[in-house]
């Protein structure tokens, strides 16, 4: 019944910030942009998934609880990849680091309104 995890969604108050943050630190390129009063937004592509950075009403600041959710970016070289966001200043709450339970690495930053993102792939 459910195939795939399609688009992951980030809400942000200031959507046009966060959207050039994540232009910017990982490179991203920005797919399609909504500036409708009811759907405001930028869509980006990361392999088959979506990432969608979008205005919310509701949304005020930086995010307060940002370990509720998280997402992982698949890499090729955690090291490599930590490496490149570490040089373009991305903060890291945990530096690379091997999963105790199977045989990948990590390393956890925080975007640009506080939400937490992961790499996951070889060391």
């Amino acid at each position: 019944m459910f195939n795939r995890i399609s688009t992951v969604l980030i809400w942000s108050e200031d959507y046009k910030s966060l959207a050039d943050w994540y232009k910017e630190k990982l490179g991203l390129i920005m797919k399609s942009q909504l500036n409708h009063p009811e759907d405001t937004g930028a869509l980006f592509q990361i392999g088959d998934t979506q990432l969608w950075i979008g205005k919310h009403s509701e949304v005020k600041g930086k995010n307060k609880d940002r370990a509720r959710h998280m997402f992982n970016l698949d890499v090729d070289s955690v090291e490599k990849a930590y490496q490149y966001l570490k040089d373009k200043g991305v903060e890291f709450i945990a530096p690379p680091f091997k999963a105790p339970t199977i045989n990948y690495y990590f390393a956890t930053f925080l975007d640009l309104d506080n939400n937490i993102v992961q790499l996951i792939g070889s060391k």
